[in-house]
């Protein structure tokens, strides 16, 4: 797992140790274990109230917003949040697809394609045009033979 994530996890077990006893038991014990064992041991925060002023990792402040959402928050609260979190969800795919889309464009494919086949057909026109008179081989030997006769 990465570092920050680590860290993280070991601010957020002490946000959590700070907390009231209500709120601590409203998050699953499953939820604890997992931070006090996935968490830095050697990783020391010093968070101190009021946490707004506290100077806290962007993976620490996402951590907290999901266990306000989901173990904190009331139902219908809980409800919008996730609703939000969807929206903002399908707009980062809808912008992932959309440069997808700009990057691998499939009409400018098809496009480029037309293109090159439209030089090429040129390009072979062009070379159709010239006409090149070769003579067949008996017809060489005959001239070499009539051209002996004439210089004697």
């Amino acid at each position: 797992m990465k570092q920050e994530y680590i860290d993280a996890f070991s601010e957020v077990n002490e946000i959590i140790k700070m907390m009231p006893d209500e709120l601590t038991n409203k998050i699953p014990s499953k939820f604890k274990e997992m931070l006090e064992d996935e968490r830095n041991k050697e990783y020391n925060p010093n968070i101190q109230e009021p946490l707004e002023k506290q100077k806290l990792k962007n993976e620490t402040i996402i951590i907290l917003g999901l266990i306000y959402r989901d173990f904190l928050c009331p139902p219908d609260e809980k409800r919008r949040l996730q609703a939000k979190d969807a929206r903002e969800l399908q707009e980062v795919q809808k912008a992932i697809e959309e440069e997808i889309r700009e990057k691998y464009n499939p009409d400018e494919i098809f496009k480029n394609k037309r293109q090159n086949i439209t030089e090429e057909k040129q390009t072979t026109e062009q070379t159709s045009m010239i006409v090149v008179k070769e003579e067949k081989w008996y017809k060489k030997i005959f001239k070499i033979i009539k051209n002996l006769f004439k210089k004697d």
